[in-house]
């Protein structure tokens, strides 16, 4: 007992290498702090949280970044549950995540209480480190910052959006309005036009000609910036709109399928993807040299998928790997992106010679 009590308390102050436990095929070697060894360097130097539980959960290390994460010292965290630290709402994922633990690994989202009472969301990650599963390791990723940037991501998507309402708002309402005005009075001028001569009389023609192509231009970026449709009538109606005034403005032949019956999603939902289908339509008309374009909405097993596909050059590995690998790419792709992502969903981008097929992949309820 007393060697037991002597183990224990080298635990607890930080003086132990390593643990070695005996395994039905051998002896395994745990390293501490202090070890010599690359990879305990590593965890001790890590700015994720990194604890090894023993079969009754309890904490038997931890590295100085959970120490500090939690609000203090080791030596007060060591010995105690892992659960302790843990808010009781939370307690069924946890249990959940040590039953999963059971087949090697489990990974979720939970709160983690520190010392003065708060809680913070955090990813934990476990791992069995022995065959007998009688050892866990455990990372613990504080969350804070990344819901901070997700929260502050989605505040100004929101004013973007609100941003673009009014922009058309004022659009149709003021100038549209004024430029309308305009037109009434050209109207009654040309209802005289016998009295000027013929130069007048063609160059106030042309002006109501110029008046009503501005009218149009601005009803179309009015309705660009914020298709009223979407909020009258939903996502398909205001689709087909779109789809039909881009092929008129493009030449590009666009064939949209989506089911009549379609419904209405979330406004939020319905926003997005339309905003998605138009960057990619806009994408399209820039960069892919393509005559065709196809428009895929469907929904499968609580999930919707958007799939924009045309029959372009393609777009380079290098580009891809931009887009893909490293995230990169023009505001477009990034808009795309970040909207996607607020909202739980992927984007996946496939492209070879034959074209390329963009598909935003959503959980719908």
């Amino acid at each position: 007992m007393e060697e037991a009590e002597q183990t224990l308390r080298a635990i607890q102050y930080g003086t132990v290498d390593a643990f070695v436990v005996e395994e039905l095929e051998g002896h395994r070697v745990y390293t501490l702090e202090g070890s010599d060894l690359p990879y305990s360097t590593l965890v001790e130097r890590m700015q994720q949280g990194a604890a090894m539980l023993d079969a009754s959960e309890g904490i038997v290390y931890c590295n100085l970044s959970l120490a500090q994460l939690l609000g203090v010292s080791r030596e007060t965290v060591v010995g105690r549950l892992l659960r302790g630290f843990i808010p009781a709402g939370d307690h069924p994922a946890y249990e959940r995540l040590l039953r999963e633990n059971q087949n090697g690994s489990s990974e979720g989202e939970m709160r983690l209480q520190l010392a003065d009472g708060s809680v913070v969301p955090a990813n934990f990650s476990f791992s069995k480190l022995s065959r007998d599963k009688s050892a866990t390791g455990v990372l613990i990723t504080d969350l804070t910052a990344q819901k901070q940037q997700m929260e502050f991501a989605s505040r100004l998507q929101n004013m973007q959006d609100e941003e673009r309402k009014r922009l058309a708002r004022d659009l149709h309402d003021s100038v549209g309005q004024t430029l309308a005005a305009l037109s009434i009075n050209i109207g009654i001028a040309q209802a005289q036009s016998e009295k000027l001569d013929a130069l007048g009389a063609r160059a106030l023609s042309e002006n109501a000609a110029l008046v009503e192509q501005v009218l149009r231009e601005i009803r179309t970026i009015s309705h660009l910036l914020h298709p009223p449709l979407l909020d009258i009538a939903g996502l398909a109606s205001a689709l087909r709109w779109y789809v039909d005034g881009f092929s008129e403005r493009s030449n590009i032949k666009v064939d949209l399928k989506i089911e009549t019956d379609f419904g209405r999603l979330p406004d939020e939902l319905e926003l997005a993807i339309f905003r998605i289908v138009q960057e990619c339509l806009t994408n399209i008309h820039r960069h892919s040299g393509s005559t065709t374009a196809t428009i895929r909405l469907y929904q499968e097993g609580g999930r919707l998928t958007v799939e924009v596909q045309d029959r372009g050059k393609g777009i380079s590995l290098e580009k891809q790997h931009e887009l893909i690998e490293l995230g990169r790419g023009g505001v477009g792709f990034a808009g795309m992106r970040e909207r996607l992502r607020l909202l739980g969903g992927t984007l996946e981008i496939k492209s070879d010679g034959s074209g390329t097929t963009v598909s935003a992949i959503l959980k719908v309820a």
